[in-house]
C-alpha cells in the first residue's frame, strides 16, 4: 500500500515552497499569451521525455515512486508520482509551469464506459479489445445513453480525484495553487478507432452512415462524462483555459484527435470535423491536439467556429511556422511547441513566437533545466 504518511509529508513540503505571487505572475502571462496580446514571453514549461522521471535534487530524492500497475489501482500512489512528476520541478524551476496534476487512467475513459473489453500488459497503460465485427458496432449505436457511473475506468478515476481534492484541501497554498486537470478522454474520432480497430478507416467510405452514427454516439457520452468530471477538477483560468500535459491550453476542452491524421482534409470535414464543432461549441470553447503530421488538417479545423489552440505532440514533424502564420490570422494558440535549447537561450523562439504560443523544453536533467529557464528569462 502506498505510504501515507510519505505523501502527508510531501505535500507539507510542498506547501512550504509554493510561491503563489509566481502563480499569479505564470496565470497573467497565460492570460495574455493565450490572448494573443503583448507579452514579456510566451509561456515556457520545463518537462522530462513521457516515461522518464525527473533526477529530482537533495530535500526531494527521498520519496518514493511507485510503479503505474500500483498507481493504477492506489489514488495516494498516483497522487505522489503526479506530485513528484509535475509540480515539484515547478517549484524549483519557477519556470510557467501551472502546477497541473491530473488522474493517469490512460486514454479508453470514454472507450471503456461504451463497453470497450479493457486489459492491462504488463506495467502499460490500459488498452481496449476492439470490436470482432460491424454488428457490435451497430449494437453500441443502438444502446441507450445511460451511463454506469461505475464502468469503465471511471470508478478508478473518481477516487483518485477525491482522493486528489481530500489530500490538497489539507493544505491552504497547496488548495489554492495546485490545479486538478480533466482526464484525458481522447475524442470522437480517437475513441471510435479504438473501439473499432483501424477498419474503420474503410468504413468510413463504406459504411459512412454507421460511422456518422457511432461518432455522434460517442460525443453524446463525452459530453456526460465531461460534466460529471468537472466537480472533482480546477482549472484556475477556466472558462477562459484549461490545464492538460502539464500546461495552459485554450477554452474548456482538448481533443485529442490522433487518429484524424490518416484522413484527407475532405474527409476529416465531411466525417469528423462535424462531431469535433458540436463538441467544442456544447462545452463552450476548446482546443484539438494531434500527434505525428497534421499540416493537412489544419485549414479545415480553423473553420470550426468555437475553436481556440492547436495543441502539437510532435510539431517537428509539421511546418509549424507557416501554421502558426495561419492561426495568427484568427488568433487560434499554439501549444507545445519544442524550441531548440539554442533557440530558447538566444532569444529566437520569442522573435519567432512572440505570443500565441507556449513553448515546452525535454530534459531530466535538473541542472540543465535550471540554466535554460534563467537564460529564457533573460
Amino acid at each position: 500500500m502506498a505510504d501515507m504518511k510519505q505523501l502527508d509529508e510531501l505535500l507539507t513540503l510542498i506547501e512550504e515552497h509554493i510561491d503563489l505571487d509566481h502563480c499569479e505572475q505564470v496565470d497573467e502571462r497565460y492570460r495574455k499569451a493565450l490572448s494573443w496580446e503583448e507579452v514579456d514571453r510566451p509561456p515556457l514549461v520545463i518537462q522530462s521525455d513521457f516515461g522518464k522521471a525527473w533526477a529530482l535534487p537533495s530535500l526531494w530524492d527521498k520519496f518514493e515512486r511507485y510503479s503505474y500497475r500500483q498507481a493504477f489501482d492506489e489514488p495516494a500512489a498516483m497522487l505522489q508520482n503526479m506530485l513528484l512528476d509535475r509540480v515539484v520541478p515547478g517549484l524549483i524551476l519557477k519556470d510557467d509551469n501551472p502546477l497541473a496534476i491530473r488522474n493517469d487512467h490512460g486514454t479508453i475513459q470514454i472507450a471503456s464506459l461504451l463497453g470497450g473489453d479493457w486489459h492491462f500488459h504488463d506495467d502499460d497503460y490500459p488498452w481496449v479489445n476492439s470490436f470482432s465485427s460491424t454488428e457490435e458496432v451497430k449494437k453500441l449505436i443502438e444502446k441507450d445513453d445511460e451511463i454506469n457511473w461505475e464502468g469503465g475506468v471511471l470508478s478508478q478515476s473518481t477516487s483518485t480525484l477525491e482522493l486528489y481534492m481530500e489530500e490538497l484541501g489539507k493544505y491552504p497554498k497547496c488548495k489554492q495553487a495546485v490545479q486538478i486537470s480533466l482526464p484525458d478522454l481522447q475524442g470522437p474520432i480517437d475513441t471510435a478507432d479504438i473501439l473499432w480497430g483501424s477498419e474503420i478507416f474503410a468504413e468510413i467510405l463504406l459504411n459512412p452512415e454507421i460511422v456518422t452514427a457511432m461518432l455522434d454516439k460517442v460525443v453524446s457520452f463525452m459530453l456526460k462524462v465531461v460534466a460529471y468530471y468537472r466537480q472533482f477538477t480546477k482549472d484556475k483560468l477556466d472558462p477562459f483555459a484549461n490545464t492538460q500535459h502539464g500546461y495552459n491550453i485554450p477554452g474548456r476542452l482538448l481533443i485529442r484527435n490522433d487518429s484524424a491524421i490518416m484522413v484527407s482534409p475532405d474527409t476529416y470535414r465531411e466525417m469528423i470535423m462535424p462531431h469535433d464543432a458540436r463538441l467544442l461549441k456544447e462545452v463552450g470553447t476548446g482546443s484539438i491536439h494531434f500527434c505525428g503530421k497534421g499540416q493537412h488538417l489544419i485549414e479545415s479545423m480553423l473553420e470550426i467556429p468555437d475553436l481556440r489552440g492547436i495543441d502539437f505532440g510532435e510539431p517537428e514533424k509539421n511546418d509549424v511556422t507557416q501554421i502558426y502564420e495561419m492561426c495568427s490570422e484568427k488568433r487560434t494558440v499554439l501549444t507545445d511547441l519544442k524550441p531548440s535549447r539554442e533557440d530558447l537561450i538566444s532569444g529566437k523562439a520569442v522573435s519567432d513566437y512572440p505570443t500565441g504560443a507556449v513553448f515546452v523544453y525535454h530534459t531530466e536533467d535538473m541542472a540543465d533545466a535550471l540554466e535554460v529557464t534563467e537564460a529564457y528569462k533573460k
